[in-house]
């Protein structure tokens, strides 16, 4: 089976760099940021062997080690934020500002991770038989692998990579290939702060006989990934049958505003959620469900914020939406927006352009719409760009229905005065995320991250302390003592 990206939007291995292993700029692709090496089949056999045995020494190294190790590693991404944020913007395309503030986060996973390496608890129980000890012990897996996307390219890394290593893992990262140069830095801070180099092999490229051979290889334990649907199936599929699964897929998400809702302020949450970091993360809002009685007048105030962003690269100064990350992005939202308003979808609000672009980026324009076609991609699907649409419902039930009818379950968010209205859309959401009069996007380093239904595969969230439980195995003993 090819190990290749579908037109999926959400980021994972897709879209491929270019086969001679190159990273471009979103904003100019005629500049080259960072070339690499592609990793072959026998690459991949080569990173195990060294990782196998790597990982048997990292589980001896006491946790004060550990710890250790993960802080320096917070440390230094915090002395080289600038350095990352440029490079994070010359791949990615997301501005400055939201690039130091990815470095920021990933600085906090690593030390959370610090803390982590001293919760590799067991558990004592009592026994049915006089004289017997029961008790638990937690091990690491072994060898995993971390999958990343682009649209995230070193926070999501730090949330798979960093508790694996507090647990004593090895961990095998396979970043993006359109953010190449981030992941490579990573490994190397990592390496600088003084974790063992095949602790952190790093793979690149897209070479699908080269992921085959990773994904089959039964000493791989556990498989992190975060991207499309589509890629989740083929790693399920191609996954060893030993292999535990993380998997972080799409999201279809919803903000719903009830009538008795601050409504600017609404519009100034759901306007990050849905075009902040140009719609390219899983948590974005694609629709806004609103009651019928207010749907004109927040429709109006979000089509202010919309009119408001300005459209260029990410380091020019006034920017607050930079390109989308790739040219496949670009060519499936122009036909996105094309075909929708072709099926009579009304365009409410777009953003500006800014001047001195260079014409060759890839521009995707944040637009408002209105009277989509119930039936149209738009609003039936995962959008992962700067699109969002505006739906009018009757009341919270009729919103609740619209939410928990998609194949997903992410996030989804509901904005009110009555806490007794937000209690009761949490409880009846069917979701692994609700935001309660906040963006759909942005998350703490300490709760649990994942989603429900289509959006998950393996049963194991990330972030926060309950990360230990996909990155260990727990070992039961019972230990006799003494006469029977």
């Amino acid at each position: 089976m090819h190990f290749a990206p579908s037109a999926s939007p959400a980021g994972g291995l897709a879209p491929p760099g270019p086969a001679d292993g190159r990273s471009v700029n979103p904003a100019a692709p005629g500049r080259v940021v960072h070339t690499f090496r592609p990793d072959t089949a026998a690459d991949v056999r080569a990173t195990l062997d060294e990782a196998e045995a790597a990982a048997r020494e990292w589980a001896a190294t006491p946790p004060l080690r550990r710890a250790t190790v993960l802080t320096r590693i917070a440390e230094r991404l915090e002395d080289r934020r600038d350095e990352l944020a440029v490079l994070i913007t010359g791949e990615e395309g997301k501005p400055l500002g939201a690039a130091r503030g990815e470095v920021g986060k990933s600085a906090e996973q690593f030390r959370l991770a610090a803390q982590l390496a001293y919760l590799v608890e067991g558990t004592t129980y009592p026994s049915e038989s006089p004289g017997t000890f029961a008790y638990t012990l937690r091990e690491p897996l072994g060898v995993l692998a971390a999958i990343t996307p682009w649209n995230f390219p070193l926070s999501l890394a730090a949330r798979k990579i960093a508790p694996a290593l507090a647990a004593g893992n090895a961990v095998v990262f396979k970043p993006s290939p359109v953010t190449a140069g981030t992941g490579a830095l990573l490994v190397e801070i990592a390496v600088e702060a003084g974790l063992p180099t095949s602790v952190l092999p790093i793979l690149q490229g897209q070479d699908a006989e080269a992921m085959a051979a990773l994904l089959g290889d039964d000493r791989l334990r556990g498989i992190s990934f975060t991207g499309s649907d589509a890629t989740g199936a083929l790693i399920r599929a191609q996954a060893n049958s030993q292999a535990r699964l993380q998997l972080e897929l799409g999201g279809h998400n919803a903000a719903v505003v009830c009538a008795d809702a601050d409504l600017a302020k609404a519009a100034a949450d759901i306007a990050v959620g849905a075009f902040g970091l140009t719609g390219q993360a899983c948590t974005s809002t694609d629709r806004v469900l609103v009651a019928s009685a207010v749907a004109a007048e927040f429709t109006e105030l979000l089509a202010a914020k919309v009119r408001a962003l300005r459209v260029g690269p990410g380091d020019a100064d006034g920017v607050t939406t930079g390109p989308v990350a790739t040219a496949a992005q670009f060519e499936r939202l122009t036909a996105l927006k094309e075909s929708a308003v072709a099926a009579g979808a009304k365009t409410v609000a777009e953003a500006d352009l800014l001047d001195g672009r260079d014409p060759d980026g890839y521009w995707v324009a944040p637009t408002l719409f209105a009277d989509v076609p119930a039936d149209h991609a738009l609003v039936t699907g995962e959008v992962f760009g700067p699109f969002c649409s505006v739906v009018g419902v009757h009341d919270l039930d009729e919103a609740l229905a619209i939410v928990n009818a998609s194949a997903h379950g992410l996030v989804t968010g509901v904005h009110t005065a009555d806490l007794a209205v937000a209690h009761r859309f949490a409880a009846a959401a069917r979701c692994g995320i609700v935001k309660v009069n906040a963006p759909t996007t942005g998350n703490g380093v300490a709760p649990p991250f994942g989603g429900w239904k289509a959006s998950s595969g393996g049963a194991f969230p990330e972030g926060g302390r309950q990360a230990l439980d996909f990155v260990t195995e727990t070992k039961t003993v019972y230990l006799t003592h003494g006469a029977n």
